[in-house]
């Protein structure tokens, strides 16, 4: 009997321990947000090297950590590409009205798409 009583006390030790190291480990993990942009150039401007001027420029605050695709879709002349932002981070201030503002290159941009990733 003894033996029989020991052998579950261990298990649910082990368990509690990898939840908590679990639990640790989630809320580690930022929770983050994936957006879709277009991005219309203004006449003459190249729309590739627009993106990398994007990419290198619009960098949000540090522990947003926007992480932008590698490369850009171009179609039509425009620029269709994704990021992804700290779910806290207002992604309208910290990306969309900094693109706004490169006024000597961007003609217009929009949201495509936005939605919560699931961790």
């Amino acid at each position: 009997p003894m033996h029989v009583s020991l052998r579950p006390r261990i298990k649910s030790n082990f368990i509690t321990h990898y939840t908590q190291k679990k639990i640790k480990i989630m809320a580690d993990e930022q929770e983050r947000r994936l957006v879709s942009i277009m991005v219309k150039p203004k006449a003459g401007v190249d729309a590739v090297a627009l993106y990398d001027k994007i990419k290198s420029e619009v960098t949000s605050q540090e522990e947003y950590k926007i992480k932008w695709d590698d490369a850009c879709k171009v179609e039509n002349g425009k620029i269709y590409t994704s990021f992804t932002i700290a779910l806290e981070a207002d992604f309208d201030e910290e990306v969309m009205e900094v693109i706004e503002c490169m006024e000597d290159d961007v003609e217009d941009q929009q949201i495509t798409y936005q939605a919560a990733m699931e961790g």
